[in-house]
């Protein structure tokens, strides 16, 4: 008897202390985008500010600065000690670049696009778009996506496009 209620105290504060609701275990919260908008979001935009770059791909007097899951940066180096932006790409997930003659391939969240470079920056055209190629991606703090945040946590047909810093 002694024993039962000895491991009934000791179970006790077990069920006192936990809890339903999940804390997240990233200082870092998800952007989402509908589905339907992520498909549309590939543009030409003016230059924006460089904040937080990422890889850098150059070809042909031209350099392609990531801008990690916003766009590209696209900086004409014709003149290396006086590089000049010219125009930035939209493209919300973005952290990876590749380019083949006049194709410019890179991640937009968790698909592939094709961005048609033959009629120039100002004149870009998604060419080619693969669905769900490559995961989600995760906090910058951790290697997996926390549960708060996963398909069933949050609005039907979101992707995440990236992550922010929480304020709190």
């Amino acid at each position: 008897m002694k024993k039962l209620i000895y491991l009934i105290l000791l179970i006790i504060p077990l069920f006192i202390g936990s809890s339903t609701e999940f804390d997240n275990p990233s200082e870092f919260f998800p952007v989402l985008m509908e589905r339907s908008e992520l498909e549309i979001s590939v543009f030409h935009r003016i230059p924006q500010d460089i904040v937080n770059p990422g890889k850098i791909y150059y070809k042909d007097n031209t350099i392609y600065l990531i801008e990690k899951f916003k766009g590209i940066h696209i900086i004409d180096n014709t003149t290396p000690s006086s590089p000049q932006k010219i125009a930035f790409i939209n493209v919300p997930g973005c952290i990876d670049i590749a380019i083949k003659n006049n194709s410019l391939m890179t991640d937009n969240a968790i698909d592939l696009v094709s961005i048609d470079l033959t009629e120039g920056i100002e004149n870009i055209t998604v060419s080619k778009r693969v669905k769900n190629v490559f995961p989600e991606s995760t906090p910058p703090d951790l290697d997996y996506i926390p549960y708060m945040f996963n398909h069933s946590n949050r609005p039907e047909n979101t992707i995440i496009v990236g992550w922010e810093k929480s304020n709190i």
